[in-house]
């Protein structure tokens, strides 16, 4: 069963579930978003959420071309020494 009909069979299933059921299945999702995945440069950890939200600001930063050339970005930590 690939992915597509995994997904059809489980939309099919709760639309007949029952309350208790619907509790679990929300429980599950709750957990699973709120895991631990991955640890921000600081070594904070970053649930599945709050990483797909970094990726997407990382990307916007990309599309709205805030971001600096490795280049320039190596001038910049040599004034950090200096100061």
């Amino acid at each position: 069963m690939g992915l597509p009909e995994l997904k059809e069979k489980i939309i099919n299933q709760l639309d007949l579930a029952d309350e208790r059921v619907l509790r679990i299945v929300s429980s599950v999702f709750d957990n699973y978003l709120n895991e631990i995945v991955s640890y921000d440069s600081e070594g904070n950890p970053l649930s599945l959420s709050e990483y797909h939200n970094r990726v997407e600001e990382g990307l916007d930063d990309i599309k709205y071309n805030r971001i600096i050339s490795k280049e320039d970005l190596s001038k910049e930590m040599q004034d950090w020494d200096n100061e």
